[in-house]
């Protein structure tokens, strides 16, 4: 089995494992919110190349996974609040 990560949520008591890049997605989730083109531009950097339609698809539903399980949630981005 590849490393994997485990993440316990106190307030629904369950317990998740990430493998390295979902951890990785987690990480900076966690650091402070982003959008999903936020993400997707420091992973390129991280990998120093452009991700390709299917890793920027992973991306996408990995994020879309932490929210069906809970681990994050929307919110206003500072940018869309001077907008308004």
């Amino acid at each position: 089995m590849d490393d994997a990560y485990i993440i316990y949520d106190k307030r629904s008591g369950h317990s998740q494992a990430l493998n390295e890049f979902a951890r990785e997605i987690f990480a900076m989730i966690e650091e402070q919110p982003r959008r999903l083109i936020d993400i997707e531009q420091e992973l390129e950097a991280l990998l120093e190349r452009t991700l390709d339609a299917d890793l920027k698809q992973k991306v996408a539903q990995t994020v879309a996974e932490f929210d069906k399980m809970g681990l994050i949630e929307p919110v206003a981005h500072p940018q869309e609040n001077n907008n308004q």
